[in-house]
């Protein structure tokens, strides 16, 4: 990313536009964890701390879309930085926005005890619900696979358990067994309830929020995968991340509790559906692209087994 370099002068006419008398006093990357050069920059007058992301222009839909997810999170009061700048400058994407505070829950949550963790998934639950209550607004639309109702949605959950067993079939045969039994049953379920179709942020995990040091959400980013789509789908994949990234998955009932007071038991068996074709969908992506990723695919199979326990 050697083209992807800040330049202050630049940078600093963007930000005038907005707050004509500014200087930037300061600028520093972020140092991981984000694949596009991010910048937290200080300026004065006003004193005021911004955050500064360059992106290839190759990617300018997916930036541009995200930011006016941003935005719209933020004029309904959600923890959603505001953006002020969103387009092409010095031959690259520049997003300027808003800085959140608090730290990033993931790196939070590793160090916190029992109680600080479930206040951090009761919030974080409570928040996806509050996406969820969201009215879809006409530009929360996928890249690459848009789906546009609740019919199309079935359609396509279908066609990927169909794929995700064909591979399982070819790939990783000792589990096919287990897992055909487990999406026949949460498809038998799916195809006949009535889904609650709603904006899903599509990666929602605790790399994705930053939350302050009473567990509170103060900010949540990357809509880059954002689609419309079943509810559900949204706490499956959240699971998921729970228990690969934390190893903590016993205290997801505590991210259910934020997100409401009681699930069926249906709701329950489609959330572990979900979380199970998330799994796949990574496993399949990783054994046909990235093989230097096989680590990820051995996890996988340690919490399969847990599931078959």
């Amino acid at each position: 990313m050697t083209s992807l370099k800040f330049s202050q002068s630049r940078i600093e006419i963007l930000i005038r536009k907005f707050f004509p008398n500014s200087e930037i006093e300061s600028y520093k990357q972020f140092s991981t964890g984000l694949v596009s050069p991010t910048f937290k920059v200080l300026i004065k007058n006003p004193s005021k701390t911004l955050v500064v992301k360059l992106g290839k222009l190759k990617n300018k839909n997916k930036f541009h879309q995200n930011n006016k997810i941003l935005n719209y999170l933020n004029e309904n009061q959600l923890p959603a930085p505001k953006v002020f700048f969103d387009g092409i400058s010095d031959k690259k994407f520049i997003t300027v926005m808003d800085y959140s505070s608090g730290e990033v829950a993931s790196k939070i949550y590793q160090k916190a005890n029992l109680q600080l963790r479930k206040k951090i998934l009761i919030d974080v639950g409570r928040k996806l619900k509050s996406i969820h209550n969201l009215k879809i607004p006409s530009f929360w639309i996928h890249q690459h696979h848009e789906v546009k109702n609740k019919e199309e949605w079935k359609k396509w959950t279908k066609l990927r358990i169909d794929k995700y067993l064909a591979f399982l079939k070819n790939k990783m045969s000792n589990y096919y067994d287990f897992l055909e039994e487990e999406l026949k049953g949460f498809w038998k379920i799916l195809e006949k309830e009535k889904i609650d179709f709603v904006p899903l942020h599509w990666d929602y995990h605790l790399h994705n929020i930053n939350v302050n040091t009473k567990g509170e959400v103060t900010g949540i980013f990357d809509f880059d995968n954002a689609m419309k789509g079943h509810s559900l789908a949204d706490l499956g994949q959240s699971a998921y991340w729970l228990r690969f990234e934390m190893n903590d998955y016993e205290n997801f009932d505590s991210f259910l509790k934020g997100y409401k007071d009681k699930f069926t038991r249906k709701e329950l068996k489609l959330i572990r559906g979900y979380y199970l074709l998330h799994l796949l969908a990574v496993t399949r992506s990783l054994w046909f692209k990235q093989k230097r990723l096989g680590w990820i695919i051995d996890k996988h199979k340690e919490i399969l087994d847990e599931f078959r326990q």
